[in-house]
Formats: C-alpha cells, sequence, structure tokens
C-alpha cells in the first residue's frame, strides 16, 4: 500500500485567516511572499505571535474550502492510503486533534494522522508529501520520498489559481513514475528469476550483466 502524506494547515485549515482574525488584523494572504510571516505586522515578535496562540485557536482553524475536494480525491486514489501529517507548534498538539476530530472525523476515528516536525523520517520509495513549506517538500524527497508542494504565495507554486487541479497532475504525474518504476522492477525480477534456466541453456551472452535481456 503507498501512503500519502497530507499536512494539515493552509492545504486544509485556513492558519491565515483564523491569525489574521485572532490578532486583529487584515494581512492579505497574496502579501505573505515568505515563509517567514511577517511578525511586526501582527504587532508581535516570532516568539509572541507563536506562544499567544491558544488551544482553541488552533482546533478553531477554518477549513479551506477545497479541503474537502482535495481529500475526496486523494481517498479516491486505489492502492494508497492517505495519513494526516502536521507539525506541533508549542504544544498545540490537543488543539489540532480538536481540528481533526471536528473536521475530518473519519482520520481521527481511524488514527490516521501523525503530529510531528520531523516529516522526512515519513519518506519512503511509495510515500508522497503534500505540503505548503517547500523545505519540507525538499527534505521528503532527499530522504527517499516524493513531494507535492502545495501552492501559496510563500512557495515557488504561488502563480496558481487552481489549487486543486496542480495538485491532481502533479499526483498523477507521480503516479505514473511509481507505476513505470514498478513495471521495471517486475521485469528484472522475472529476468533474475529464471537466470539460471537461461544459463544453463546458454542463452545468456553476458550473465554477469544483471539486466541483460530484459
Amino acid at each position: 500500500m503507498k501512503r500519502i502524506f497530507l499536512d494539515v494547515d493552509e492545504p486544509l485549515a485556513d492558519f491565515v485567516g483564523a491569525a489574521n482574525t485572532f490578532y486583529g488584523v487584515d494581512i492579505p494572504k497574496e502579501e505573505i511572499t515568505k515563509w517567514e510571516l511577517p511578525y511586526g505586522r501582527y504587532g508581535k515578535t516570532h516568539n509572541s505571535f507563536w506562544n499567544g496562540l491558544t488551544e482553541d485557536f488552533w482546533a478553531n482553524m477554518p477549513k479551506q474550502p477545497w479541503c474537502d475536494a482535495l481529500v475526496d480525491f486523494l481517498e479516491s486514489q486505489e492502492g494508497y492510503s492517505v495519513c494526516l501529517l502536521t507539525a506541533p507548534y508549542h504544544n498545540n498538539a490537543t488543539g489540532k486533534q480538536r481540528w481533526i476530530r471536528k473536521n475530518l472525523p473519519k482520520f481521527y476515528d481511524e488514527k490516521r494522522y501523525l503530529i510531528g516536525p520531523a516529516k522526512s523520517f515519513c519518506a519512503g520509495p511509495d510515500s508522497i508529501l503534500i505540503d505548503d513549506r517547500g523545505k519540507n517538500c525538499d527534505d521528503f524527497v532527499e530522504a527517499g520520498g516524493r513531494s507535492i508542494v502545495f501552492p501559496a504565495p510563500w512557495n515557488s507554486w504561488g502563480d496558481c489559481k487552481d489549487l486543486l487541479e496542480v495538485v491532481r497532475m502533479r499526483f498523477n504525474v507521480i503516479k505514473r513514475k511509481l507505476l513505470m518504476s514498478e513495471t521495471c522492477i517486475c521485469k528484472i525480477d522475472r529476468y533474475v528469476e529464471f537466470m539460471p534456466l537461461k544459463i544453463h541453456q546458454g542463452r545468456v551472452d553476458n550473465p554477469d550483466c544483471p539486466v541483460h535481456g530484459v
């Protein structure tokens, strides 16, 4: 079973909108073009911004309008299992659990969620991370997985308007690549399985070559 790890903040929950409401400001998301938030515009420092966010803040973030459609698309992919993967901030794990239970109860009930900062530890050749932070995606790929950067103004896909279409398109590209890899592996496995017979029958020119004749 292949695995899809899906980030929560921004791909599924409107963190920026919730922060605007919580701190009483109106900063358009399009103006946040770097990963590090413009804390001064919130009247905060880095530490005071994050420390000020309460458990209820995390639990009550609005669901993104495309949240259900994105989850439904990923859940419909045969041979793939979807797990939510979100990083904790200053002991907010309980608030995030409450958000999942309220907005995506199936994932909560089936315990298909992970809360931890080291997302790359979930990487593997059959694993895909969908995340709005480019660095998380780069680290995941470096650890042996595959990734899709969820479009946002603070990453390289910020100009995309149809977010779901971008995810669908890039997911289908990865899906085809995985299928091609599986096909090649099956051919090599089949060749290796019959290698002794081919050598015995004198049908292999160079038995030292592991993929000769594939």
